[in-house]
C-alpha cells in the first residue's frame, strides 16, 4: 500500500529543494555574464548563416539569453517565500522592525561593501595605470564624474536601451558599479516595499499577482532606477505562498506538466529569436521566465525526491551568494584571458569548448576564494556576506 505524503515531507522537500536551487541559479548568473569573445548571429536573422559558429552562437544565446535568466526570478521567488514564511513574525510592529533590522544586516551592508570593493578595484587599476605605464591620475577624477558619484552605487550601469514595451515607451535597465548587485539592489527596495505588500496581498490575494503579471509581460511600469516589475512580481508570488501558508513545490506541482510542456515550446521560440533582443523575443520572453521559474522548481524537487542528485556539499550553497558578488570583479575578464589564449583556435568546437571554460573556471576561483577566506578570514567574510 502507498504511504501518504505528509505535509512534513513536502515541507522538507521544500526546503532541501531552496537549498540544492542556490549553488546552480548563482552559476546560472556567471553564464549571463559571459558571452563569448566573438561576434554573433542571431538566429532568426540569417537562416542561411546557420553553420558551425551558427550552431556556437546558438549555444550561447540558449544558455546566456535565455536559459539562464530564469535564475534571478527564482532568486526573487525564494527571497519572497523566505522574508515571509513565518507570518506570525508580522502580528506586531516590533516583529517587523526586527525582520527588517536583520534585511538591513543581510543585504544593505553586503551591498554598499561589494559595491565599493568594485570601486576600489577601478581605482587601484588607475593608480597602477600610473606607475607601470605613467597615465595620469586625474582619469580617478574623471571615473567618477563620469559615472556621476553616488550613482555608481545605484544606475551607473544601463542597457536594453533600445527595448519598448506595449505602449512603444523605452524600457532600459540599470545596475550599480557591480553590476550583477542589481538583483540585491532591487531586492533591497522590495524589502523597503514588504509591509504595502503584505497588506495588498491579504486584502486583494491573488488578484494584485495578476495585476504585477500583466505589468511584466506588457512591461508597463515605472521607469525608475531600482523599482523594477520583476523583482516585485517574483517576490510577490514567493510572499503569497508564505503568507498564506502554502508550498512553494506543491503550488508548482499542482500544473507541473503544464510547466513542463509549455517549457518545451517556449524554450525553442525564445533561443530562436534571441530573448530580449529582438521584437518577437521580448513579447515570448516573460512567458518564457513565469514558466521557467516554475519549471525549475519542479525538476529540482523531482532530482531531490527521486535521489537522482542528492545535496551532499551544502557549502557550495553557501557559497553562491559569493560567487554572484565577485565573478565580475577581475576574475571572469581573468578567465576570458585565460581560457582565450589557451584555446586559441577560432573553429566552432573550440569556441564551444572556450564558452563553457571561462564561466565554469570564474565560478571554481569564486569557489577557491570562499574556501580561503572561509579558513583564514572568517569575520570578514562573515560581513561581506550579511553573515548569512
Amino acid at each position: 500500500m502507498e504511504r501518504k505524503i505528509e505535509k512534513s515531507d513536502y515541507d522538507l522537500l521544500q526546503s532541501q529543494t531552496i537549498d540544492f536551487l542556490r549553488f546552480p541559479l548563482a552559476v546560472a548568473v556567471v553564464f549571463i555574464h559571459s558571452f563569448g569573445t566573438t561576434e554573433y548571429y542571431s538566429p532568426s536573422s540569417d537562416f542561411f548563416h546557420f553553420s558551425g559558429t551558427g550552431f556556437y552562437d546558438l549555444i550561447r544565446i540558449c544558455f546566456s539569453h535565455v536559459v539562464t535568466h530564469i535564475a534571478v526570478p527564482t532568486f526573487f521567488v525564494i527571497s519572497g517565500f523566505l522574508f515571509f514564511c513565518k507570518v506570525s513574525t508580522f502580528n506586531t510592529l516590533e516583529g517587523w522592525k526586527r525582520k527588517l533590522l536583520s534585511r538591513f544586516h543581510t543585504l544593505v551592508i553586503p551591498y554598499l561593501l561589494w559595491n565599493l570593493i568594485a570601486v576600489l578595484i577601478v581605482v587601484a587599476v588607475k593608480v597602477g595605470g600610473f606607475f607601470l605605464r605613467g597615465k595620469p591620475l586625474s582619469s580617478i577624477l574623471d571615473y567618477f564624474r563620469d559615472n556621476d558619484w553616488l550613482h555608481l552605487f545605484w544606475d551607473c550601469n544601463v542597457w536594453g536601451e533600445d527595448r519598448t514595451n506595449w505602449l512603444g515607451v523605452y524600457v532600459s535597465s540599470t545596475g550599480p558599479v557591480n553590476l550583477p548587485l542589481w538583483f540585491l539592489r532591487d531586492l533591497i527596495v522590495v524589502v523597503a516595499f514588504s509591509p504595502i505588500i503584505f497588506w495588498l496581498l491579504k486584502h486583494l490575494r491573488y488578484y494584485l499577482l495578476y495585476v504585477l503579471l500583466l505589468c511584466y509581460i506588457s512591461g508597463i511600469w515605472f521607469n525608475i532606477p531600482g523599482v523594477q516589475v520583476i523583482a516585485f512580481l517574483f517576490f510577490s508570488i514567493g510572499a503569497y505562498v508564505g503568507i498564506f501558508g502554502r508550498n512553494v513545490i506543491v503550488e508548482c506541482q499542482k500544473v507541473k506538466w503544464l510547466f513542463y510542456v509549455l517549457f518545451c515550446i517556449l524554450l525553442p521560440l525564445t533561443v530562436w529569436f534571441d530573448g530580449r533582443s529582438t521584437h518577437i523575443g521580448s513579447l515570448i520572453y516573460p512567458f518564457f521566465v513565469i514558466v521557467g521559474v516554475g519549471t525549475v522548481f519542479n525538476l529540482a524537487a523531482w532530482l531531490l525526491e527521486t535521489g537522482r542528485v542528492k545535496n551532499k556539499f551544502p557549502v557550495l550553497g553557501k557559497s553562491s551568494f559569493f560567487i554572484y558578488a565577485t565573478h565580475t570583479l577581475l576574475i571572469l575578464d581573468f578567465t576570458t584571458v585565460i581560457c582565450s589564449r589557451l584555446l586559441y583556435w577560432d573553429n566552432p568546437v573550440i569556441q564551444i569548448v572556450r564558452y563553457f571554460m571561462i564561466p565554469l573556471l570564474a565560478v571554481t576561483i569564486c569557489f577557491l576564494c570562499y574556501l580561503l577566506m572561509q579558513k583564514y578570514t572568517p569575520k570578514i567574510l562573515g560581513i561581506l556576506m550579511g553573515n548569512r
